[in-house]
């Protein structure tokens, strides 16, 4: 399965968002017009045919008190009559209504007391009829608007849950891409400061931290230092041995110096071919002259035969330089040329030492 880029699902997440809630807000909608429908027919199509029956009931008794039938009080009943008769009625109800609509009308033509005490008592029942029915159908929209609230209610979880759900997968993404970026991020990073052959730091990084050893130290109040290390005879190494075997010695020197040099404030670097550095931020001369001689006793143990060396084994020369109160203000070349000057005084003295 092709990878999709990061950024478009991330642009994706609110379109989902959106649609799923306008998808939610639609069926919202459409539930309500239902209900708004069905509250028109409980409140319009059963209330006023009720008020219509009641009136007719009232005028019925009107003519039954006074034994006596007004043409305006037969008009009426007959239009109230004829609106309730119009409106929407089940079979079962059409049956009863046609009925009672013949014993009506046939009232006004019999037009005595009795017949008209049998309307009433039907009307009487109507308004019953009505009055459950629509009591029936209340119930029953409100049961169904309990079961469209439960609807959009679970609906509305299940949004939310996918979005969630959908959320969560998108930013566990993220952060795993994140994460392979920070780790690729880093990996250049040592990559970029790291010598490729002895794995120590290069020059590049030499230059960064070399740069600021004044400052740090002067900040810190630090005596610290800086040691220039090269190979004694390594072009005549190379030439003897070859340049495979003259790798394979960089990296032992280098492997030493590693192992001697890695506590907190120790640095070590391949300046170039056969030169090394060391810097030590809050250090002083009793510790280093120690680390010294240790690392040049490590170094005679290799036993890494030199045949062009005074020992016929390969050694290391060293200038050192230390950085205090009397050189904070000393600029980065000043130094520089001073640990060189110590180097060639090593090696003029004859080499496999150091100088301070």
């Amino acid at each position: 399965m092709n990878k999709i880029n990061l950024n478009f699902k991330l642009m994706i997440l609110p379109i989902v968002i959106i649609i799923a809630m306008v998808i939610l807000s639609f069926v919202f909608s459409q539930k309500i017009q239902n209900l708004k429908k069905q509250v028109d027919l409980i409140y319009f199509g059963n209330f006023i045919p009720v008020h219509k029956l009641h009136t007719i009931k009232e005028q019925y008794m009107d003519i039954i008190n006074k034994k006596k039938l007004m043409i305006k009080t037969k008009k009426s009943i007959l239009r109230d009559w004829n609106y309730y008769y119009k409106q929407y009625k089940s079979q079962d109800e059409k049956i009863i209504v046609e009925k009672i609509n013949s014993q009506l009308i046939n009232a006004f033509k019999i037009n005595k007391r009795s017949s008209y005490n049998e309307v009433l008592k039907n009307i009487s029942y109507l308004i019953s009829k009505e009055v459950n029915s629509a009591s029936k159908q209340r119930k029953q929209f409100v049961l169904k608007y309990e079961q469209m609230q439960n609807y959009l209610f679970y609906t509305q979880i299940l949004i939310i849950v996918f979005v969630l759900i959908l959320t969560a997968l998108i930013v566990y993404q993220a952060i795993k891409q994140n994460k392979f970026l920070v780790l690729l991020n880093e990996q250049y990073k040592i990559e970029a400061n790291t010598d490729g052959l002895t794995s120590l730091y290069n020059r590049k990084y030499f230059d960064t931290v070399f740069k600021d050893l004044t400052s740090i130290s002067k900040q810190n109040n630090w005596k610290s230092v800086f040691v220039m290390i090269d190979i004694d005879f390594f072009k005549q190494y190379n030439d003897t041995y070859g340049h495979d075997a003259g790798d394979i010695a960089l990296q032992e020197v280098a492997f030493v110096l590693d192992e001697n040099f890695n506590r907190e404030y120790e640095y070590t670097f391949r300046l170039g071919g056969e030169e090394f550095g060391i810097i030590i931020f809050d250090t002083n001369i009793k510790n280093v002259k120690l680390a010294l001689n240790n690392l040049q006793t490590k170094i005679e143990a290799l036993k890494i035969e030199h045949t062009a060396s005074a020992t016929s084994f390969l050694t290391l020369s060293m200038g050192v330089i230390f950085v205090d109160e009397n050189n904070y203000n000393a600029s980065v070349k000043e130094l520089y040329t001073s640990a060189d000057k110590k180097l060639y005084h090593s090696k003029e003295n004859g080499r496999n030492q150091y100088a301070i």
